[in-house]
């Protein structure tokens, strides 16, 4: 299979630089992504690539051709698991110490995830800003399956890669919604699968709430397009309005969520990631159904991209530039 999206030129000359690249995982291919940090100035996407590949070995044989065409050998990188293989669970912090955390969150978590803890690799990361609701603080927990963790971690250090992370989509959404002027005051970031979803809620750079919702692009049929003529349009057509409604449904759940668990001034701005096929007047109906100032989201109009990344790589890559815009260094 040819490959399906545009490459962002690599730099030919091998150089030491501050970049990280991301990577990101799905059935049907891998996507690699590049940025560059020079202090100082914007990070820069320097380079972008999917290519089709539809079992493991091939994802793995596809890394190691990118790798050895553009030699990133030794480059650091952050992985994101593909969805579907953690679990990402909101608990109540346990009173303890910070280096007992992951074994005191393991047993509060062990009937909640569908394998058995002793083959879960954990992380924790904290919720800030959160109100005084008179019990204990609330975290995220991230529970992985070790053989997944371990297969990626080797498929990456075969391919010569530096790991250095290994990330889960909400995070790298929430790295995105970073590089969005509406985070300043605070911004909903909706991403549309093929057959799921992800909404973030951000504020500067910190991830407030992260929801997942079991539908996408899929169950609307042919309704939906890849052309962007009627992106715009004043209405959906009628088939798409219950599918939108559930959007609007998730969306103010979050919302509401937020409102009452954190002390933070309401979110009204409302982005949508780029899709893979568009759905004629979604912007204007989720602007009249939930009152929030909505658009959709253009990759190269808020990251410095060397070149142009068109909708195709926008929506392939999306979660591996989130990880190679990447700024701590913790990792699964």
């Amino acid at each position: 299979m040819s490959r399906t999206v545009n490459m962002l030129a690599f730099f030919k000359k091998k150089r030491r630089t501050n970049g990280l690249v991301g990577i990101g995982l799905s059935n049907d291919g891998i996507a690699v992504a590049r940025v560059i940090r020079e202090e100082g100035v914007p990070p820069v996407l320097d380079a972008c690539v999917f290519e089709p590949a539809t079992d493991v070995g091939a994802r793995a044989r596809a890394l190691q051709s990118v790798v050895k065409e553009h030699e990133l050998d030794d480059t650091a990188c952050s992985v994101v698991l593909e969805a579907g293989s953690y679990s990402l669970l909101l608990v109540e912090a346990p009173d303890v110490p910070p280096e007992e955390l992951r074994a005191a969150v393991s047993w509060r978590i062990r009937e909640l995830i569908d394998f058995h803890i002793d083959d879960a690799v954990i992380d924790v990361f904290d919720v800030p800003g959160q109100k005084a609701m008179g019990g204990n603080r609330l975290m995220y927990t991230v529970a992985a399956r070790v053989p997944s963790v371990r297969q990626k971690t080797e498929m990456v250090q075969d391919a010569g890669l530096d790991l250095g992370v290994v990330d889960i989509h909400e995070l790298a959404q929430r790295n995105l919604a970073a590089q969005l002027p509406e985070d300043v005051s605070g911004v909903a970031l909706l991403y549309i699968a093929a057959s799921k979803g992800v909404i973030t809620l951000t504020r500067q750079s910190n991830l407030y709430l992260a929801r997942r919702f079991e539908f996408g692009l899929d169950s609307l049929g042919p309704v939906a397009s890849s052309s962007n003529e009627d992106e715009d349009a004043a209405q959906p057509p009628p088939q798409a309005i219950g599918w939108l409604d559930g959007l609007v449904v998730e969306v103010q759940r979050s919302l509401d969520y937020y409102e009452s668990h954190f002390s933070e001034a309401p979110i009204t701005n409302l982005v949508i990631a780029p899709m893979e096929r568009k759905v004629p007047g979604m912007v204007s109906y989720l602007t009249q159904q939930t009152g929030m100032t909505v658009r959709s989201l253009e990759l190269n109009s808020v990251i410095d991209v060397r070149g142009e990344l068109d909708t195709a790589a926008q929506v392939r890559c999306f979660p591996a530039i989130g990880a190679a815009l990447r700024v701590e260094a913790r990792s699964l």
